[in-house]
């Protein structure tokens, strides 16, 4: 952002404090000519203060007889840019310079989304915390209108009935009227699977979080059907009691029905949204119980750039998507990751007796009975962020001696594969996730699965590896050392998808490459720990003339920018490969290694963010890191 634009933010980012006072305004409506912007008073008898700052004006509106220590009170503030405001950019700064050092320990971001406002873009931020030891909740929307920004904030005491003060401020919100005005257009739809993948957005954000998962996957050969019914344990999150739920499902599952402990609900459905009514309003901090009762499409198409597609057929099937049902969107319209809770997670599967089912987690159950066969799969301490799972008639060959145990689950109808390449592919396998063990920090996994399927290519999971079919190279069979190679970057990449992108999630800004380019950096360093550093300082030139001479410098952009659905996989994760690299020279060998895996050690089962690694590998790792973000 240039120097200009930079000090007008610094101008913004402090919380609206009393201004200078140049007079109280007693009139139903505050006008602005400079800036062109009117708003009514909430209730008759509050009053407007405004003040005039450095290329800043504040309008503080209160009760006319009410101190502000009470916290009953509201602001607008109107400022100007040289450039077009930067909406996302100022409101985290705003968030993490002046909300969360206002609010200290008791800072909690309830929400944060896109809106529009009078036909201008917005960003509505919902907060909650204490100020000299009065409990309040915030609500603020900051308004881009070309170079100039508003910021609108109300303030909600605890002790306040809220609803009372909420009809003011919303006649407020209402009423407030911006010059230049004009509609604004409405958003492009994104494919279906592509928005399934990177977040449900059309999700709004809700009350409800999610204690725990309980799933049952049928899967029937005749019809070649699979069926699922998911049981949500639910906790109302909120300040007031909730009546309903909202529930987004994956576009290619199809739902059929849902039931409470009460008996059926009823719910109305907005393309992958539904909306089930509650027998009765569940208070603030209680749980509800939630059942949903769905099917795979058959008619889907799969987006050949996501890893979000199935594979049914009479002899095999397997799922690799976001199939479980979300109650909170995991990024919102404003770029901005929700802190969710991550759940427990069990997962029943009910097939023919002659298959097996293998998923995320480990086997703690298996039974057969009329002509079924029952398996449970459960996760541990380490919570799987995407619960994909492989369904056939599978042997299973387990290698428990000479480290840590692999079990191969193979089809012996459809695989042909040599001992020796087995035996190949299991010490690959050992020697990645070693390495990320001893880089990333252990995982509570007993074993890794490695299942034979129809899936593109390698596929990695918490504790689980998709292999497709010839995917497998032969030693013995004249693969070249360079194929050999190629295949081990993507095996090592892959198995340490389990730590980045699993048991650690992202989100926010950045999140597509960080989810990419750390995997494709870790299978970068891992060959340079078990093959030497000349095949590491090899790896690093090939990758960064991958990303020079691979796109033009027109198409170049920052990695900041990166979703999780970007055409140019390859080219991203050669580009974040070299700056990591660029990072760990800058750092120190040791200095990078030990914030690495402070890094993965802090967010394990939670969620990071670029500001997060930035702050992990210090001021001269980021320096040297900034210039490929941004």
């Amino acid at each position: 952002m240039p120097g200009l634009a930079l000090l007008a933010l610094a101008t913004v980012l402090a919380v609206p404090l009393p201004p200078q006072d140049t007079g109280t305004v007693v009139a139903p409506v505050y006008e602005n000519a400079t800036y062109g912007v009117s708003i009514p008073r909430p209730f008759d008898d509050w009053v407007f203060e405004p003040g005039e700052g450095r290329q800043t004006t504040t309008v503080i509106f209160h009760p006319r007889a009410l101190p502000l220590r009470g916290q009953l009170w509201g602001a607008l503030v109107l400022t100007s840019f040289p450039g077009p405001a930067t909406l996302g950019q100022v409101v985290e700064q705003r968030i993490q310079t002046a909300w969360r050092r206002q609010l200290g320990p008791t800072f909690k971001l309830l929400s944060q989304d896109s809106v529009i406002v009078d036909g201008f873009p917005a960003i509505h931020v919902a907060m909650s915390g204490a100020i000299s030891g009065t409990a309040l909740d915030i609500d603020e929307y900051a308004i881009a209108r070309g170079g100039d920004l508003l910021v609108l904030q109300f303030r909600y005491p605890r002790g306040l009935p809220r609803d009372s003060v909420g009809a003011g401020y919303r006649r407020m919100l209402d009423g407030l009227r911006i010059q230049g005005a004009t509609p604004a257009p409405e958003p492009a739809p994104a494919a279906p699977l592509a928005r399934s993948w990177a977040t449900p957005r059309e999700l709004p954000w809700s009350v409800w979080q999610v204690r725990a998962y309980d799933a049952l996957v049928r899967y029937d050969t005749a019809s070649v059907r699979a069926d699922f019914t998911v049981q949500m344990d639910l906790v109302n999150d909120g300040p007031v009691p909730a009546e309903s739920v909202t529930v987004w499902l994956w576009p290619a599952l199809v739902l059929d029905s849902a039931r409470s402990p009460a008996g059926r609900l009823d719910w109305s459905a907005t393309g992958s949204v539904s909306r089930f009514l509650l027998p009765t309003g569940v208070l603030p901090q209680d749980s509800a119980s939630v059942t949903l009762f769905y099917h795979l499409s058959s008619d889907f198409a799969p987006v050949p750039l996501l890893p979000a597609q199935a594979g049914l057929s009479p002899d095999g099937a397997y799922v690799v998507a976001d199939w479980t049902p979300r109650v909170q969107p995991l990024v919102d319209s404003a770029g901005q990751f929700e802190r969710n809770m991550r759940s427990r997670f069990t997962t029943r599967f009910d097939v023919p007796d002659g298959w097996k089912a293998v998923s995320s987690g480990r086997l703690t159950s298996e039974v057969v009975a009329m002509g079924r066969r029952r398996l449970t799969w459960a996760v541990g301490q380490a919570a799987a962020a995407l619960p994909a799972f492989a369904l056939g008639p599978y042997r299973i060959i387990s290698h428990r001696s000479g480290g840590f145990p692999v079990s191969l689950w193979i089809a012996p109808l459809k695989d042909t594969i040599d001992v020796r390449a087995l035996d190949a592919l299991v010490a690959a396998v050992r020697s990645g996730w070693a390495f990320c063990s001893r880089a990333f920090g252990r995982l509570p996994f007993a074993e890794i699965n490695v299942v034979s399927a129809d899936v593109p290519g390698i596929l990695g999971f918490a504790g689980l590896l998709l292999m497709g079919r010839g995917t497998v190279p032969s030693p013995v069979a004249g693969d070249s050392p360079s194929s050999l190679g190629r295949w081990r970057n993507v095996l090592y990449r892959e198995v340490a998808r389990t730590w980045w992108g699993n048991s650690v999630a992202f989100g926010g800004a950045g999140s597509g490459w960080l989810r990419e380019g750390l995997p494709a950096w870790a299978a970068l360093a891992a060959r340079g720990a078990l093959e030497g550093d000349t095949v590491r300082q090899r790896m690093v030139r090939e990758a960064e003339a991958q990303w020079r001479t691979g796109i033009t410098a027109a198409l170049d952009t920052p990695l900041s920018t990166i979703g999780l659905a970007d055409p140019r996989i390859s080219w991203v994760r050669a580009k974040a490969e070299a700056a990591l690299e660029a990072a760990r020279r800058a750092a120190g060998e040791s200095r990078f290694r030990e914030a690495i895996l402070s890094f993965a050690l802090e967010h394990r089962n939670g969620w990071a963010s670029l500001d997060a690694l930035l702050a992990a590998v210090g001021l001269d790792g980021a320096a040297e890191l900034r210039p490929f973000l941004f």
